[in-house]
């Protein structure tokens, strides 16, 4: 009942909100995962494709567009039910509205190869994740709890010396540039979209909280590339919406540098992807468990013991075309990826994915894809004592465990006209109680049933989701 409930809803919202769009050339999909999703190279739609109702608002998007100016909107909403397990049985929805532009400034003021990214979102609705589960890591993907309205990136892009230089800069997040998964928003939850640990251990900054940043990219092959950055860590971005712009709350910068390889089906018949990289973060930071006399903060309330910067830590992720049932561009690809700190006194102690993602599983639907993904997370031993405090002081006897495993299966389904369905279902070993610090006890194994309903504005009218490269 709750999943045709929120269905319904779902549907209402994401055409709703289409129509909205349409009036004020709204809502814009996340571009800054766009340089490592090269996987699948599938024709863009014509303008013909344009819901029909669309066409006079299509054919000024296509004139946009062919003068540098790429409109883009979506909505994505995700519907989740906890069956069993967990602190309780519950459901919730959530989701966003992103709108913005990607701008070719070659065309628009004869700045060769370059781009200006403009986006802003707009999140709502609740998770199964802390309300029910009491998980860290989302079982949500488009779930965050500062509800408003802000800017998500805005951000200069050049090409130097025939492309064998990339700088990307401005009000950006680190995420979108170092240690992105190739499949990993893919999946409805949330561990490779953006990759969790290196987020929250590492300090790299997430979509859609953006600080002051930049990166460099060198090319020495179309298939190598080197890359460094500087981003700001400012603790008060999650509450600003993006709009101040001073350095206000700064406590820090961190470093991320990658060196990568990555092929396409333009040069590769089984393309690939490796990515090695890590993190130098030099902000100063807490400990999850102790306060400044050294006794736990859950027992002893008092300032936490802080220490000083100089936290590092390292991260590989890979996957690899590994079939292909015909000539077409259908493909099964497998994925892996792992990460850890150097220093054992944050949240996470590791975290490693693998999974497979087959593009075309049904040959006459060659857009469609079937996802399965498992992850394995272990905390570090201060925030397994953080939170096992909470539970000796809640009366309970139970006790999380210091590692646990999450498993996601979904199936995503074209509808057409920038419409896509995605029913999932998770299953979590020894959830935590991070995102829960209320809980009374120590949550059971999860089943988690879901339903992800996407509209991309780019694809209804017809239109590339982004500019070329």
């Amino acid at each position: 009942m709750f999943l045709r409930r929120a269905i319904v809803l779902a549907s209402v919202a994401t055409i709703s909100l289409a129509r909205a769009t349409v009036s004020a050339m709204g809502e814009v999909p996340d571009d800054s995962h766009k340089a490592r999703v090269i996987s699948v190279v599938t024709a863009q739609p014509a303008q013909n494709d344009a819901i029909p109702v669309l066409a006079p608002l299509a054919d000024l998007a296509h004139s946009l567009y062919d003068h540098g100016i790429a409109i883009q909107a979506d909505i994505v909403d995700d519907a989740a039910r906890n069956l069993s397990g967990g602190l309780r049985l519950g459901g919730a929805n959530a989701g966003v509205g992103r709108f913005g532009a990607d701008l070719d400034l070659q065309k628009l003021l004869g700045i060769d190869h370059a781009k200006l990214h403009v986006l802003m979102a707009q999140f709502y609705g609740d998770s199964v994740q802390s309300t029910d589960i009491g998980n860290a890591i989302k079982v949500q993907g488009w779930y965050y709890p500062y509800q408003q309205l802000g800017l998500a990136q805005f951000a200069y892009e050049q090409d130097f010396l025939n492309d064998t230089f990339n700088i990307y800069l401005g009000r950006t997040n680190a995420t979108g540039l170092f240690a992105r998964s190739t499949y990993g928003c893919e999946f409805v939850s949330a561990p490779n979209c953006p990759y969790f640990l290196p987020l929250m251990t590492g300090g790299l900054s997430g979509f859609p909280y953006v600080t002051w940043g930049g990166r460099i990219e060198y090319r020495p092959t179309t298939r190598l590339y080197i890359e460094t950055g500087v981003f700001e860590i400012n603790p008060q971005r999650k509450s600003n919406q993006g709009f101040d712009w001073s350095f206000n709350g700064s406590t820090g910068v961190t470093v991320p540098f990658e060196v990568g390889y990555r092929t396409s089906f333009k040069d590769d018949n089984y393309p690939r992807h490796l990515q090695i990289g890590g993190w130098y973060n030099n902000a100063n930071y807490t400990d999850p468990l102790l306060n400044t006399a050294g006794q736990s903060r859950v027992f002893q309330p008092g300032a936490p013991r802080t220490y000083s910067g100089g936290r590092a830590g390292f991260y590989a992720l890979a996957d690899q075309v590994v079939y292909r049932p015909d000539s077409s561009q259908r493909n099964l690809a497998l994925f892996a990826s792992t990460a850890e700190p150097f220093d054992g006194r944050e949240t996470f102690q590791s975290e490693s994915s693998l999974g497979a993602v087959f593009t075309g599983t049904i040959a006459n639907r060659p857009q469609d894809r079937l996802g399965v993904m498992v992850t394995y997370v272990t905390f570090t031993d201060k925030e397994l004592g953080y939170m096992n405090d909470l539970l000796i002081k809640a009366g309970s006897a139970s006790r999380v465990s210091d590692n646990e495993l999450m498993f996601e299966v979904n199936y995503d389904y074209k509808l057409g006209y920038g419409f896509r369905f995605e029913p999932n279902v998770q299953y979590i070993v020894n959830p935590d109680i991070s995102g829960n610090t209320r809980a009374n006890r120590a949550p059971g194994d999860a089943l988690v049933v879901g339903i992800r309903l996407a509209f991309n504005m780019s694809q209804a009218l017809g239109l590339p989701v982004a500019l070329p490269r």
